[in-house]
């Protein structure tokens, strides 16, 4: 098991997913318009799935960043998803949430920023899952994102580009055959690179860079816990070249995890509902 509740497979088949940060996102005004566009989608499916492999639970916004697609994903990694959380930061809620798995297609009128897509998505299971949370800020022990000695090491975004591709970790083979995971990230902000970390870590990653910036790079790492079976039905090696995120981010990033205590929100889950066909 791992930091979603997940067998790793499905974790790392459900770990790609897109940049950018919802919690308080307010709407954008269009031009035409005297009201702020809702932050809803135009259409939208809510069915549960067929079933298929771990390694196609998925959720990502869909391309042109109009909308969302999800296949076989449980409700509790909607959530994590749509409120920017881990899954340790989910609390109640009945059981089937982390059992069943639906299917989503929801499209909007426009395309929209990936952060307005999370809200919209917070939107969409609050409705059709009739799901109740309650927010808690509780302060723990964390990790703080800092620069390094020596300044970061990545490479600034263009601007101009407003695509916004998944970032989510995925195996790759070291020099010796053996595994580590990489991270590729791309128009990604620190605020949400803390938030994948966390995904990773034991415990919260809080960014404290001071980096306004998005930026473009990849992280090779290897993360806490997490491991992936070998064909043989063991554990595959991680390879010796594979090191841990507080030797690979100074290296690689010019960054660096400090300890500190902070602030970290839980939702408490009051009321969730089986979606009925549609």
């Amino acid at each position: 098991m791992n930091p979603f509740g997940l067998p790793v497979r499905a974790a790392l088949a459900a770990i790609v997913l897109c940049a950018g940060f919802a919690v308080g996102l307010r709407a954008q005004q269009h031009p035409q318009k005297a009201e702020p566009d809702p932050l809803t989608f135009e259409v939208a499916s809510v069915k549960l799935s067929a079933g298929c492999a771990p390694e196609c639970t998925l959720i990502r916004a869909t391309m042109g960043n109009q909308g969302y697609h999800a296949v076989d994903a449980p409700l509790r990694l909607l959530m994590t998803v749509a409120y920017s959380i881990t899954d340790r930061q989910i609390t109640g809620g009945p059981a089937w949430m982390n059992g069943d798995r639906f299917d989503i297609e929801a499209k909007a009128e426009r395309p929209h920023t990936i952060d307005e897509l999370h809200v919209m998505l917070q939107h969409l299971i609050e409705e059709r899952f009739h799901l109740q949370v309650r927010h808690e800020t509780r302060e723990e022990a964390a990790w703080a994102l800092v620069v390094a000695k020596g300044g970061p090491k990545m490479a600034a975004h263009d601007p101009a580009d407003k695509d916004y591709p998944p970032t989510g970790l995925r195996p790759v083979p070291g020099s010796d055959g053996a595994l580590c995971f990489e991270m590729p990230a791309r128009n990604i902000t620190m605020t949400y690179f803390a938030f994948m970390l966390s995904r990773s870590m034991g415990r919260s990653v809080v960014d404290r860079t001071g980096l306004p910036a998005r930026y473009d790079f990849t992280l090779q790492f290897a993360p806490d816990g997490v491991h992936l079976a070998s064909p043989n039905g063991g554990v595959a090696a991680i390879s010796p070249d594979c090191s841990d995120a507080f030797a690979a981010l100074p290296k690689q990033l010019g960054l660096k995890l400090e300890t500190t205590k902070a602030p970290v929100e839980y939702l408490v889950v009051e009321h969730a509902e089986k979606p009925t066909e549609n």
